[in-house]
Parts: C-alpha cells; structure tokens; sequence
C-alpha cells in the first residue's frame, strides 16, 4: 500500500507537469519503487490536483507574473505542496529552487536530490533581459552559492555528461534524457512521391537553428515540408517562422508518445542548433530520439556531433549557420534513399544499444536505492 512507501516529492517551478523528463521519464520511473508526488506547472483544467497518472499523483499550479512574481508563487505553491505530502525526499529540477532545497538540507530531515539539466552559468550569458555587466558578477554569485548548497545534498542527478565534471562527487550520477524503449517500425523507401518530410522536435527558437532550416528549404531541389513540434518562446518568432509558408507545418507541443508517431511518419531529422556556450558541450537528445525512430538525422557539425553521427554512419554534419549547406545536405540524402534507410538501420541499432531510457532509469533506481530513505521519515519526525 502507499501508505507505507517512501514518500518522494519530484518539484519543478519552470517545468510543464507533464514535461517529458521531469514527469514521463524520472517522475514514473520512481513511482515503480516509491509513492511519487510531483508538483509543477500545469493547468488545474487539465491536469486535476491529486489525480494519478501512471502512478505518479499530481499538483498541477499556474505560474502567472513576472520573473520574481512569478517565482515567489511558484515557490509558496511548492512548499503548500510539501507540508501536504511530508516527503522523505524532495528531488527538484530547477536552479531557482536551490535556496529551497539547501533550507530543507539545514533544517529538516528531508533528503534533497538535485536534478541538473544544464550549465546555468552558461545559460545566464544567453539571457538577454540581463544588463551585460551584471552576467559575470551574477554568475559567480549563483555559481558559489550553488556549489555550497550542493554539498548538502544528498544526491545530484545530471542530464549532461559535461556537467559531471563540475558536479564531481561520490553523490553524483549521469541520467541522460533518452528516448523510452517504443515499439520498432521498418520504414519505406522514400519514392519521392510526396514531399520529403524534415523534423524538428524541442524549443523552437533562433538559437536552436529553426530559421536557417526553414531559410534552407527554398534552396532545396527535392520538394520538402517542415515539420516542428516543441513551443515557441516568443510570439514574433513563431510569426517570422510560420508567415506565409506553406511547407512549414507546426504541430506544437506533444506527449512522448505522440512525438513518436510523428517521428514515424517523418523522413529526415533535423538537429542544425547554432553555437553558443552552453551549446559546445551539450548532447542534447533530439539526435538520440530520431535514432528510435529509425530516421537519419542532419546535426550541426561541433561538439561531438561529427564523431556520434559520421562516425557511427547514421546521419550528416554541416555548418548549422549556411542555410545553403543544410539544403545540399538535404538533397545529398533524399537522392540516394537506400543510403537514408541504412542510416536509420544504424541509428536504431545504436539506439537500443546503449542510448535508451530503460537503462538510465536503471541508473536512477540504483542511485535512489543508495540513499538511506527511511520510511515516512518526516511524518514521524514532523506528526
């Protein structure tokens, strides 16, 4: 019975409750062990408070205001939720919440789990409501307080295999963010019967290329569309993006499974990020989904991206900035389908191999097993 498991608290104040990591993946993966609770930004229309999805039981809040508006509400929701489910654990997956959790490591029996999804010191350099002189002080601040509250926790879960390096630790574990083990589909040889169809799937902004593979479809030869499935994070470039154009088709935000079937359906992936700081290290896991899905994927050509895709045989790098380069690469692939099938072929091999989520929700359970969570801790220190 619920009753008597071990009580986690999964929080998240910027995150969608049923964001593919924080709730699809880690969130149900702990419900196989634990009781499970997730509090995170959602609509009560929608998602109904203390209802249960796939075992994990939500607290759907609205975040509304500003920045610091809207993080005091989303912080005083978090805490409502916390003295109603008295965890043994809480594990949080935003850097705003670690003042929360470096509190509840001080002053309560709580053990606190620090899910890092990237480099925030890299990201604050992207922010552009940041007054220029303010990014580097700023930084460090954060930086130093983060590393003196991490050290109180008991466990940190990183999604990046670069930020192992600066959250090396004994209590330190790399969960990537794959793909979920889905049902396999050969695919077809692309006739050329209809147009090609190319894929993107994640936030859709400048900095994630979207705009230069949209300039790249008027320089292709083959007729191709564009599909995109993520959200727009600001309303004038989703109408820069969409305006007008027939061969761009956005199918906006989707659940994992429904990613899927149009994974299934696309021909070709499209991972053409831009450079940027916080982007010379990261993996991201757009490739790694379009490997599920048996499709080649076209990726930007830094990072280790080369040495993932050209290396394995299961897509091409370009220069993510030409859009000329993206349409070459395009039509290179879409001339030569047999070339595209055994891609696709590599890409799911690899992908069942050793790029999946069944495995890092392996890793997860082993790390959780390892923390000394003792049953309903907090009620009986609290009750």
């Amino acid at each position: 019975m619920t009753e008597n498991k071990t009580k986690i608290l999964v929080a998240s104040s910027l995150h969608s409750i049923d964001d593919p990591r924080v709730f699809q993946k880690e969130a149900v993966s702990l419900a196989k062990r634990y009781d499970v609770h997730l509090v995170a930004v959602g609509s009560p229309a929608e998602h109904l408070p203390n209802k249960k999805v796939k075992g994990v039981q939500l607290h759907p809040f609205q975040r509304r205001g500003g920045k610091l508006l809207g993080t005091l509400r989303a912080y005083r929701s978090i805490c409502k939720c916390y003295r109603q489910v008295r965890p043994d654990a809480l594990h949080f997956h935003d850097p705003e919440l670690v003042p929360m959790g470096f509190w509840l490591s001080i002053f309560s029996r709580c053990k606190v789990v620090y899910d890092v999804h990237e480099d925030v010191l890299k990201t604050l350099a992207k922010k552009t409501w940041l007054p220029r002189l303010l990014k580097r002080p700023l930084a460090w601040l954060f930086g130093s307080l983060e590393m003196m509250a991490v050290r109180r926790f008991q466990l940190v879960v990183v999604a990046e295999p670069y930020a192992m390096r600066r959250f090396l630790g004994p209590n330190t574990v790399l969960v990537r963010n794959y793909f979920p083990l889905l049902p396999d589909r050969p695919r077809q040889v692309f006739d050329g019967s209809r147009p090609l169809r190319l894929i993107y799937v994640g936030s859709l902004t400048r900095m994630r290329g979207v705009a230069n593979v949209v300039e790249a479809l008027g320089f292709m030869k083959v007729a191709a569309e564009l599909w995109l499935v993520g959200k727009f994070h600001s309303r004038s470039f989703r109408e820069e993006i969409l305006a007008g154009r027939r061969n761009v088709k956005y199918l906006g935000w989707a659940s994992l499974d429904k990613v899927y079937d149009y994974l299934l359906d696309a021909d070709l992936g499209m991972n053409c990020i831009l450079p940027a700081p916080s982007h010379e290290e990261m993996l991201g896991t757009k490739v790694f989904d379009y490997m599920a899905a048996r499709l080649p994927v076209i990726a930007s050509n830094f990072s280790v991206w080369p040495e993932i895709i050209e290396g394995a045989g299961c897509g091409v790098c370009v220069d993510p900035k030409d859009p000329r380069a993206i349409a070459a690469a395009v039509d290179e692939l879409a001339s030569t389908p047999e070339r595209m099938l055994a891609m696709g072929d590599v890409g799911r091999r690899l992908f069942e191999e050793k790029y999946n989520w069944p495995l890092e929700e392996v890793k997860l359970l082993e790390a959780y097993s390892n923390l000394t969570l003792g049953e309903n801790v907090n009620r009986q220190a609290e009750g």
